[in-house]
């Protein structure tokens, strides 16, 4: 798993639990067993952005994606 993965994971469990839902409560509105949401979001099973979008809309957030450059990318 990269860091980008895990930094994922940890935005979409944050936003569950600031937005006091759980993850049972989750997986139904989504048409999901409570045991692969659960494996979404502890690396167990891939978590792609899709999902992430969904995950985080019941939350009332978006997901935003943006790019930089490393110190080492710079011209």
């Amino acid at each position: 798993m990269t860091p980008a993965d895990e930094q994922l994971r940890s935005h979409v469990r944050s936003a569950l639990i600031r937005a006091q839902i759980s993850q049972a409560e989750a997986a139904r509105q989504l048409g999901l067993s409570n045991k692969h949401l659960n494996q979404m979001i502890t690396g167990r099973a891939p978590l792609t952005l899709a999902w992430a979008e969904r995950i985080l809309a019941l939350t009332g957030m978006r997901l935003v994606i943006g790019l930089a450059h490393t110190a080492q990318e710079r011209p």
